[in-house]
């Protein structure tokens, strides 16, 4: 199975670091990249040769909004269609819906469960199927 690339964005350090550690237990062959916000998140997006197959994305950063940065990856050329996740704290009902109609492909608030992240990315990496709030 050929290498999947995940991009996480996300203004938090630590939310960073857990992620990749997460990301290294799952049973697949993975390449992890990030970006410190989302301004940097989408200028690594416009100069990457291969594009990632997953975007997670902090819903909650300064300067650019995880809403106003996925808007504006979905309107990158050729990201289209990359599943975007949103990676965070919240659970409101209304980001939840924001976030779906503005084109996120699923909803995971953040846990501070290492093996749960894991069992969780694993899933979202291999079942196109899953409901919209995952986790």
């Amino acid at each position: 199975m050929p290498e999947i690339t995940c991009l996480l964005i996300d203004d938090d350090a630590d939310d960073r670091e857990f992620f990749e550690i997460a990301l290294g237990a799952v049973p697949l062959s993975t390449n992890y990249i990030t970006a410190p916000d989302g301004i940097k998140g989408l200028e690594l997006l416009a100069t990457l040769n291969h594009k990632p197959e997953f975007i997670f994305l902090d819903l909650n950063m300064p300067i650019l909004s995880g809403k106003e940065c996925l808007t504006s990856i979905k309107l990158l050329k050729g990201y289209e269609n990359v599943p975007v996740i949103i990676f965070s704290t919240s659970s409101y009902q209304a980001d939840i819906e924001d976030c779906r109609t503005l084109g996120a492909s699923h909803f995971l608030t953040k846990t501070p469960d290492i093996d749960e992240l894991s069992v969780i990315i694993t899933k979202l990496l291999s079942d196109k199927n899953l409901p919209f709030v995952v986790g």
